[in-house]
Protein backbone atom coordinates (compact mmCIF):
# COMPACT_ATOMS: atom_id res chain seq x y z
CA UNK A 1 0.00 0.00 0.00
CA UNK A 2 1.43 3.61 -0.90
CA UNK A 3 0.67 6.53 1.71
CA UNK A 4 0.57 9.62 0.04
CA UNK A 5 1.80 12.45 2.12
CA UNK A 6 1.64 16.13 1.46
CA UNK A 7 5.61 16.73 1.35
CA UNK A 8 6.13 19.50 -1.00
CA UNK A 9 7.22 21.73 1.80
CA UNK A 10 10.08 24.35 0.09
CA UNK A 11 11.06 27.69 2.07
CA UNK A 12 10.79 31.19 -0.12
CA UNK A 13 11.92 33.93 -1.79
CA UNK A 14 13.73 36.73 -0.62
CA UNK A 15 12.15 40.47 -0.46
CA UNK A 16 15.44 42.69 1.03
CA UNK A 17 17.22 39.42 -0.41
CA UNK A 18 13.98 37.41 0.93
CA UNK A 19 12.37 34.32 1.71
CA UNK A 20 10.23 31.74 -0.24
CA UNK A 21 9.36 28.62 2.29
CA UNK A 22 8.98 24.92 2.95
CA UNK A 23 5.88 23.44 1.90
CA UNK A 24 6.86 24.90 -1.95
CA UNK A 25 9.89 27.18 -1.35
CA UNK A 26 10.99 30.03 0.28
CA UNK A 27 12.47 33.31 -0.49
CA UNK A 28 15.48 34.54 1.40
CA UNK A 29 16.42 38.79 2.34
CA UNK A 30 19.51 40.07 2.11
CA UNK A 31 19.00 41.68 5.41
CA UNK A 32 22.20 41.58 7.80
CA UNK A 33 20.02 40.39 10.66
CA UNK A 34 21.15 36.57 10.91
CA UNK A 35 19.48 33.82 9.38
CA UNK A 36 15.93 35.26 9.81
CA UNK A 37 12.76 35.75 7.72
CA UNK A 38 12.08 39.26 6.42
CA UNK A 39 8.70 39.93 5.14
CA UNK A 40 7.87 42.76 2.17
CA UNK A 41 9.35 45.26 4.05
CA UNK A 42 12.95 45.11 4.88
CA UNK A 43 13.76 44.18 8.49
CA UNK A 44 10.33 42.95 9.35
CA UNK A 45 10.21 38.88 9.45
CA UNK A 46 7.34 37.02 7.54
CA UNK A 47 6.85 33.78 6.39
CA UNK A 48 4.09 31.63 4.86
CA UNK A 49 5.11 28.26 3.51
CA UNK A 50 3.38 25.97 0.90
CA UNK A 51 3.13 22.33 2.70
CA UNK A 52 1.03 20.46 0.44
CA UNK A 53 0.72 20.16 -3.42
CA UNK A 54 -3.18 20.17 -2.89
CA UNK A 55 -2.88 23.32 -0.77
CA UNK A 56 -2.82 27.17 -2.55
CA UNK A 57 0.55 28.15 -3.10
CA UNK A 58 1.68 29.57 -0.36
CA UNK A 59 5.66 31.08 -0.10
CA UNK A 60 7.73 32.63 2.19
CA UNK A 61 11.03 34.74 2.15
CA UNK A 62 13.98 34.93 3.96
CA UNK A 63 17.79 35.12 4.68
CA UNK A 64 20.67 36.42 5.37
CA UNK A 65 23.13 39.19 3.58
CA UNK A 66 26.82 38.53 3.83
CA UNK A 67 28.38 41.35 6.09
CA UNK A 68 27.13 44.66 7.04
CA UNK A 69 24.32 47.00 6.39
CA UNK A 70 24.32 46.54 2.71
CA UNK A 71 22.58 50.40 2.19
CA UNK A 72 25.51 51.85 4.11
CA UNK A 73 27.92 50.57 2.94
CA UNK A 74 26.84 51.57 -1.02
CA UNK A 75 25.41 55.12 -0.01
CA UNK A 76 21.89 54.29 0.54
CA UNK A 77 20.41 55.46 3.31
CA UNK A 78 18.32 52.24 4.89
CA UNK A 79 15.40 55.29 4.76
CA UNK A 80 15.80 55.30 1.07
CA UNK A 81 14.69 51.84 1.06
CA UNK A 82 10.95 52.17 2.65
CA UNK A 83 9.61 53.81 -0.79
CA UNK A 84 10.59 50.21 -2.12
CA UNK A 85 8.87 48.60 1.14
CA UNK A 86 5.58 50.51 0.85
CA UNK A 87 5.27 49.57 -3.40
CA UNK A 88 5.77 46.26 -2.50
CA UNK A 89 2.91 46.37 0.38
CA UNK A 90 1.00 47.55 -2.35
CA UNK A 91 1.42 45.43 -5.18
CA UNK A 92 1.81 48.52 -7.81
CA UNK A 93 4.74 48.06 -10.12
CA UNK A 94 4.75 51.99 -11.14
CA UNK A 95 5.41 53.07 -7.59
CA UNK A 96 8.01 50.03 -7.20
CA UNK A 97 9.59 51.39 -10.33
CA UNK A 98 9.92 54.56 -9.47
CA UNK A 99 11.09 54.21 -6.15
CA UNK A 100 13.79 51.72 -7.91
CA UNK A 101 14.94 54.02 -10.32
CA UNK A 102 15.76 56.62 -7.84
CA UNK A 103 18.04 53.89 -6.02
CA UNK A 104 19.82 52.49 -9.17
CA UNK A 105 20.24 55.70 -10.52
CA UNK A 106 22.90 56.49 -7.84
CA UNK A 107 23.79 52.84 -7.87
CA UNK A 108 23.01 50.23 -10.06
CA UNK A 109 23.61 47.22 -8.29
CA UNK A 110 21.86 48.01 -5.56
CA UNK A 111 21.90 44.56 -3.51
CA UNK A 112 18.31 44.76 -2.16
CA UNK A 113 16.64 46.82 -4.79
CA UNK A 114 17.48 44.49 -7.50
CA UNK A 115 16.24 42.14 -5.27
CA UNK A 116 13.00 43.33 -4.24
CA UNK A 117 12.31 44.09 -8.13
CA UNK A 118 13.26 39.87 -8.27
CA UNK A 119 10.46 39.38 -5.86
CA UNK A 120 7.69 41.50 -7.30
CA UNK A 121 8.36 39.46 -10.56
CA UNK A 122 8.37 36.36 -8.74
CA UNK A 123 5.19 36.89 -6.79
CA UNK A 124 3.69 37.87 -10.70
CA UNK A 125 4.70 34.63 -12.31
CA UNK A 126 7.57 36.99 -14.37
CA UNK A 127 10.18 34.25 -13.55
CA UNK A 128 12.39 35.15 -16.43
CA UNK A 129 12.52 38.52 -15.23
CA UNK A 130 13.01 37.81 -11.67
CA UNK A 131 16.12 35.35 -13.06
CA UNK A 132 17.85 38.05 -14.99
CA UNK A 133 17.54 40.46 -12.28
CA UNK A 134 19.18 38.10 -9.58
CA UNK A 135 21.60 37.00 -11.30
CA UNK A 136 22.37 40.70 -12.40
CA UNK A 137 22.88 40.96 -8.42
CA UNK A 138 24.73 37.74 -8.36
CA UNK A 139 27.84 39.67 -10.47
CA UNK A 140 28.59 42.15 -7.96
CA UNK A 141 27.77 40.49 -5.44
CA UNK A 142 28.74 36.65 -6.08
CA UNK A 143 28.99 35.48 -2.41
CA UNK A 144 25.70 36.15 -1.42
CA UNK A 145 23.73 33.27 -0.57
CA UNK A 146 20.55 34.48 -0.07
CA UNK A 147 20.66 35.44 -3.99
CA UNK A 148 21.40 31.51 -4.53
CA UNK A 149 18.51 30.20 -2.47
CA UNK A 150 16.28 32.68 -4.37
CA UNK A 151 17.56 31.82 -7.47
CA UNK A 152 16.67 28.33 -6.85
CA UNK A 153 13.46 29.01 -5.74
CA UNK A 154 12.69 31.09 -9.12
CA UNK A 155 14.40 28.01 -11.10
CA UNK A 156 11.86 25.76 -8.87
CA UNK A 157 8.94 27.85 -10.20
CA UNK A 158 10.10 27.49 -13.80
CA UNK A 159 10.26 23.28 -13.33
CA UNK A 160 14.21 23.66 -13.45
CA UNK A 161 15.28 21.25 -11.07
CA UNK A 162 18.77 20.57 -11.48
CA UNK A 163 19.54 24.11 -11.50
CA UNK A 164 17.49 24.73 -8.43
CA UNK A 165 19.64 22.11 -6.90
CA UNK A 166 22.65 23.45 -7.41
CA UNK A 167 21.60 27.10 -6.34
CA UNK A 168 20.13 25.54 -2.98
CA UNK A 169 23.96 23.79 -2.69
CA UNK A 170 25.66 26.73 -3.35
CA UNK A 171 24.18 28.92 -0.67
CA UNK A 172 24.99 26.53 1.79
CA UNK A 173 28.33 26.03 0.72
CA UNK A 174 28.96 29.88 1.21
CA UNK A 175 27.06 29.62 4.61
CA UNK A 176 26.89 26.37 6.14
CA UNK A 177 23.96 25.98 8.21
CA UNK A 178 21.87 28.00 6.07
CA UNK A 179 18.58 27.32 7.81
CA UNK A 180 16.31 28.33 4.75
CA UNK A 181 18.75 26.98 1.65
CA UNK A 182 18.98 23.53 3.66
CA UNK A 183 14.95 23.39 3.82
CA UNK A 184 14.23 24.34 0.68
CA UNK A 185 17.13 21.98 -0.47
CA UNK A 186 15.30 18.83 1.68
CA UNK A 187 11.93 19.61 0.18
CA UNK A 188 13.13 18.67 -2.76
CA UNK A 189 14.39 15.61 -1.93
CA UNK A 190 11.16 14.52 0.08
CA UNK A 191 9.13 15.75 -3.68
CA UNK A 192 11.27 12.79 -5.07
CA UNK A 193 10.91 10.63 -1.93
CA UNK A 194 14.72 10.51 -1.28
CA UNK A 195 13.64 10.64 2.47
CA UNK A 196 17.46 10.01 3.61
CA UNK A 197 18.81 12.62 2.05
CA UNK A 198 16.23 14.77 3.01
CA UNK A 199 16.41 14.08 6.51
CA UNK A 200 19.82 14.69 8.01
CA UNK A 201 19.46 19.27 7.44
CA UNK A 202 15.85 19.14 8.11
CA UNK A 203 16.50 17.74 10.91
CA UNK A 204 19.38 20.25 11.97
CA UNK A 205 16.41 22.70 10.67
CA UNK A 206 13.92 21.67 13.12
CA UNK A 207 16.42 21.48 16.16
CA UNK A 208 17.16 25.20 15.30
CA UNK A 209 13.32 25.97 15.13
CA UNK A 210 11.91 24.59 18.34
CA UNK A 211 11.20 28.18 19.69
CA UNK A 212 9.35 29.07 16.96
CA UNK A 213 7.34 25.92 16.58
CA UNK A 214 6.29 26.50 20.14
CA UNK A 215 4.74 29.82 19.21
CA UNK A 216 3.35 28.37 16.05
CA UNK A 217 5.59 30.38 13.32
CA UNK A 218 4.25 29.05 9.84
CA UNK A 219 8.26 28.54 8.96
CA UNK A 220 9.11 26.30 11.73
CA UNK A 221 6.06 24.46 11.37
CA UNK A 222 6.85 23.82 7.86
CA UNK A 223 10.06 22.76 8.85
CA UNK A 224 8.80 20.32 11.63
CA UNK A 225 6.04 18.72 8.53
CA UNK A 226 8.90 17.84 6.74
CA UNK A 227 10.96 16.30 9.21
CA UNK A 228 8.18 14.05 10.39
CA UNK A 229 7.32 13.58 6.49
CA UNK A 230 10.72 12.50 6.32
CA UNK A 231 10.55 10.36 9.49
CA UNK A 232 7.56 8.79 8.04
CA UNK A 233 9.93 7.89 4.89
CA UNK A 234 12.39 5.98 6.60
CA UNK A 235 9.92 4.19 8.60
CA UNK A 236 9.90 5.72 11.95
CA UNK A 237 6.38 6.53 12.56
CA UNK A 238 6.13 6.62 15.96
CA UNK A 239 9.08 9.50 16.29
CA UNK A 240 7.30 11.23 13.31
CA UNK A 241 3.88 11.32 15.32
CA UNK A 242 5.63 12.92 18.55
CA UNK A 243 6.57 15.81 15.70
CA UNK A 244 3.09 16.10 14.72
CA UNK A 245 1.79 16.53 18.33
CA UNK A 246 4.44 19.04 18.82
CA UNK A 247 2.83 20.98 15.70
CA UNK A 248 -0.72 20.65 16.83
CA UNK A 249 0.26 21.92 20.35
CA UNK A 250 1.13 25.12 18.95
CA UNK A 251 -2.04 25.84 17.84
CA UNK A 252 -0.97 27.15 14.48
CA UNK A 253 -3.75 26.78 11.28
CA UNK A 254 -2.03 25.21 8.42
CA UNK A 255 -3.97 22.02 8.24
CA UNK A 256 -1.54 20.29 5.89
CA UNK A 257 0.06 19.17 9.13
CA UNK A 258 -2.90 17.89 10.80
CA UNK A 259 -3.67 16.22 7.92
CA UNK A 260 -0.86 14.33 7.56
CA UNK A 261 -1.18 13.45 10.79
CA UNK A 262 -4.66 11.74 10.33
CA UNK A 263 -2.20 9.88 7.67
CA UNK A 264 0.04 8.79 9.75
CA UNK A 265 -2.20 7.89 12.57
CA UNK A 266 -5.01 5.71 10.51
CA UNK A 267 -3.14 4.15 7.51
CA UNK A 268 0.07 3.43 9.68
CA UNK A 269 -0.20 3.74 13.27
CA UNK A 270 -3.95 2.15 13.03
CA UNK A 271 -5.16 4.45 16.07
CA UNK A 272 -8.60 4.72 15.87
CA UNK A 273 -9.11 7.21 18.64
CA UNK A 274 -6.58 9.49 18.15
CA UNK A 275 -7.14 9.33 14.31
CA UNK A 276 -10.99 10.69 15.36
CA UNK A 277 -9.84 13.27 17.10
CA UNK A 278 -7.47 14.75 14.51
CA UNK A 279 -9.59 14.15 11.97
CA UNK A 280 -12.43 16.50 13.53
CA UNK A 281 -9.92 19.06 14.29
CA UNK A 282 -8.75 19.11 10.81
CA UNK A 283 -12.57 19.66 9.24
CA UNK A 284 -13.05 22.47 11.62
CA UNK A 285 -9.52 24.41 10.08
CA UNK A 286 -10.22 24.47 6.16
CA UNK A 287 -12.57 24.97 3.35
CA UNK A 288 -9.79 23.34 1.18
CA UNK A 289 -12.17 21.01 -1.06
CA UNK A 290 -8.99 18.57 -1.68
CA UNK A 291 -8.43 18.49 1.90
CA UNK A 292 -11.85 18.24 3.28
CA UNK A 293 -12.25 14.95 0.79
CA UNK A 294 -9.37 13.46 1.80
CA UNK A 295 -10.65 13.77 5.74
CA UNK A 296 -13.73 12.37 4.62
CA UNK A 297 -11.64 9.17 3.03
CA UNK A 298 -9.75 8.81 6.30
CA UNK A 299 -13.11 8.44 8.20
CA UNK A 300 -13.78 5.93 5.95
CA UNK A 301 -10.85 3.96 6.82
CA UNK A 302 -11.10 4.89 10.48
CA UNK A 303 -14.30 2.65 10.80
CA UNK A 304 -12.62 -0.46 9.73
CA UNK A 305 -10.15 0.17 12.74
CA UNK A 306 -10.73 -1.65 15.72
Amino acid sequence: MTIKFATRSILGFACALAILSCARAKLSDTNSAGDSDLADSFGVQSSKGKVSKSSSDQTTISGQASGDDFASQQGVARSDLLPISDALKSGSESKLMQAASAILSRDPNQLETLNALAVFYYRNKKYGMAEILLKRALKTHPNEPALYNNLGVVYLAESEMQPALESFNKALRLKPGYRIAATNLSSIYLDYRDYSRGLAPLEQSYNDTQTQLEQGAPNAVAIANNYAVALMGIGNAEKAQGVFNEILRSNQQNPIPVLNDAILLVEVLKKKNDAIRVISKLKFMTEDASILRRASALEQEVESLK
